[in-house]
């Protein structure tokens, strides 16, 4: 083989030199442009892991509220069936005004009218004294059945002082109808 001249040399040197800026540059840029996407994917993924996480805990969240909800209410809405509720419903209001020491007067059911949200409402009738009638009506929203007291009327019972005669009723929510519909995304 030849032995190359300086100047050969210098050509090879020079030669090579620009072929590996070229292979550097040409491939330099592809590599680069291939971690940004990377780096942008990760990112992407990294936001897109941060925002289910804040959604995560928004349902516990509310998940924590409703079981607490649940549990100051006594209400398990598994297992309300709006068959039975208007009859859970006058079953929970006579214990309650029973446990209170009340004596119970007429109990009236009526079923719900067509175009309200509600199951159907209860006219109540009891006598007592004012300490148990009181009592009676602080534990309304305990007694394990959704109801919103339409009207009440306490007025003094001629039977005896300090005896209370009350009238009260109460509407039966039906929960299926008052959930929020969907917003429409046109």
């Amino acid at each position: 083989m030849k032995s190359l001249t300086p100047s050969e040399r210098r050509t090879l040197r020079l030669g090579s030199i620009a072929l590996a800026v070229y292979l550097v540059a040409f491939f330099g840029v592809k590599w680069v442009r291939a971690a940004n996407a990377i780096r942008d994917d990760h990112l992407q993924l990294s936001r897109t892991a941060t925002s289910l996480k804040a959604e995560v805990e928004r349902y516990e969240v509310r998940a924590e509220r409703l079981e607490r909800l649940m549990n100051r209410l006594q209400i398990d809405p598994a297992t309300l069936r709006t068959n039975t509720v208007v009859g859970q419903t006058s079953a929970a209001l006579q214990k309650a005004a029973q446990a209170q020491g009340l004596q119970l007067g007429s109990i009236r059911e009526s079923p719900s009218r067509t175009t309200e949200r509600e199951l159907g409402s209860i006219q109540f009738d009891a006598t007592g004294p004012t300490q148990a009638i009181l009592a009676f009506l602080a534990r309304l929203d305990s007694l394990g059945v959704p109801v919103v007291i339409d009207s009440i009327q306490c007025s003094g019972n001629p039977r005896g002082p300090g005896q209370l005669k009350l009238q009260l009723q109460v509407i039966i929510l039906d929960f299926d109808q008052w959930k929020p519909k969907e917003p429409s995304r046109a």
